[in-house]
């Protein structure tokens, strides 16, 4: 039987040969591994004369079937990493990246010093944004909605998980059509990509992750910030905030649609790779 350094080559090669690139080959190999056996890297790497037995080879093969297709690699495994928790992710749901976490930092900050703070959640995805928010600010809650009914599924599965499902409320539809009100903010990672740079995402995206959660409306992709300011401002109380995510080059757009929506307090914040990735605002006019 092949030993787990034989067996991480062959992965390397498949993965290689598949199409991925090259530097993230090597992190694929290791989670990988570590899905099917339990061994993270130290122990990999000294274990790599043992056999990991015939179950592990199986699911290797599995993964790099789907992996050959281009699946992702999260849907392959069933789990993803966000902010240094595990959450749950299935096909159909879209996949939390690393830059979103920047997006739960400014919430957190935004709501430090509120008592009991009372949010609302546009897109809920996996659930790692409202999830991870009511794990890290413990008198949080959250309403949270998504339009894919498997997209709140996988968000309550992740909150039980979590331990903090009793201080979440999930709706399985346009959050425009909710009628809640009195939110102390808003938070969301929209759909901001527009249609046009389809042909240029990844395989990974482009052909298995939603389209709903991915492509922006209108001719910019900017269409959901447009309707957020027209019809989402009077869901916060004065002096409330919005966070949003937006995509790269989008920032002085979205915060110029925001100041033109009256709102305040409009900052621009920075992902760990030095982007602007996060727009927040207050609002300090009463809901109508």
């Amino acid at each position: 039987m092949p030993e787990l350094k034989e067996i991480k080559a062959q992965i390397l090669q498949s993965l290689r040969a598949a199409g991925i690139e090259n530097q993230e080959c090597r992190r694929e190999a290791e989670l990988i591994i570590e899905h099917v056996t339990g061994w993270k890297l130290s122990d990999q790497i000294l274990r790599g004369g043992e056999d990991p037995g015939e179950k592990a080879a199986f699911e290797i093969a599995r993964i790099l079937e789907m992996r050959g297709r281009r699946v992702p690699l999260q849907y392959c495994l069933g789990f993803t990493g966000f902010m240094g928790l595990r959450f749950a992710v299935k096909p159909g749901v879209f996949i939390p990246r690393p830059d979103t976490e920047t997006l739960v930092e400014v919430t957190l900050a935004l709501v430090a010093g509120v008592k009991q703070p009372h949010l609302l959640e546009i897109g809920s995805g996996c659930g790692a944004v409202c999830v991870s928010i009511l794990k890290l600010a413990p008198g949080t809650d959250i309403v949270a909605v998504d339009l894919s009914a498997q997209a709140i599924s996988v968000t309550r599965e992740n909150a039980t998980t979590h331990g903090v499902a009793d201080r979440l409320i999930t709706i399985a539809d346009d959050w425009r059509r909710t009628t809640s009100r009195d939110f102390d903010g808003i938070v969301s990672n929209p759909p901001y990509i527009p249609r046009s740079l389809h042909e240029d995402l990844q395989p990974e995206v482009r052909e298995y992750e939603p389209e709903q959660a991915l492509y922006g409306w209108g001719d910019d992709g900017l269409g959901f910030y447009r309707e957020l300011c027209a019809s989402g401002i009077e869901r916060i109380k004065p002096g409330g905030f919005l966070a949003v995510e937006i995509g790269y080059g989008q920032g002085e757009a979205v915060a110029e649609i925001f100041r033109q929506s009256g709102l305040q307090s409009v900052e621009s914040h920075r992902d760990l790779n030095g982007l602007a990735r996060v727009i927040s605002a207050r609002c300090t006019r009463s809901p109508s």
